[in-house]
């Protein structure tokens, strides 16, 4: 247990504890003091998480993120790793795996948009759970300048289903710094 909640498990023990020597009163505190510290146990082994079923304080869900810099020469099938977070309520975009995970159930909008230097590429799939949903061609082979492409879905989801952006045919360069973004909600 951290420090705080040995601290809060110590300051409740004396509080329930103090309200009597009646057998019924202290079996009642020993009750709710096994309940308090089962809540701690689980508070901590979530890093301090709420497991509650609600996605967050609002109810809402919703997410845009970004990468820092740009991404060049990225493998065919490589997920794209927005590294930036602007939103994330609800908690569903996970920055290290590139994955946004739905935590309820409902209607869901996309859209990710790629900006991609003169001569270069950048194609796209948006993935539901390892299913092709749409593609986003970003090519500027042969041209002098850049070429942005946007792509839009709207997914009905159920919860933990798993939705990322995925390189097809190799990404040679796509613009960070705000340039390309991938956002999604629940309607």
């Amino acid at each position: 247990m951290h420090f705080s909640n040995l601290i809060l498990t110590a300051i409740l023990t004396s509080i329930l504890m103090s309200g009597g020597s009646c057998h019924k009163s202290c079996s009642r505190n020993a009750n709710i003091m096994k309940s308090i510290q089962y809540q701690l146990k689980l508070v901590e082994d979530n890093d301090g998480k709420c497991d509650c079923p609600s996605t967050s304080s609002s109810g809402k869900v919703g997410f845009l993120v970004f990468n820092s810099g740009n991404l060049k020469n990225i493998g065919n099938g490589a997920i794209v790793v927005y590294d930036t977070v602007t939103t994330n309520l609800g908690g569903g975009y996970d920055k290290s795996t590139g994955v946004f995970t739905a935590t309820v159930e409902g209607l869901y909008y996309f859209t990710w948009t790629v900006l991609t230097y003169p001569g270069k590429t950048f194609y796209t799939q948006l993935i539901l759970n390892d299913n092709v949903v749409a593609k986003n061609h970003a090519g500027a082979s042969g041209m002098s300048t850049y070429m942005p492409s946007s792509q839009s879905v709207v997914l009905q989801m159920k919860k933990n289903d798993k939705v990322s952006i995925r390189i097809q045919n190799g990404g040679l360069f796509m613009h960070g710094d705000k340039w390309s973004t991938f956002s999604g909600f629940k309607i």
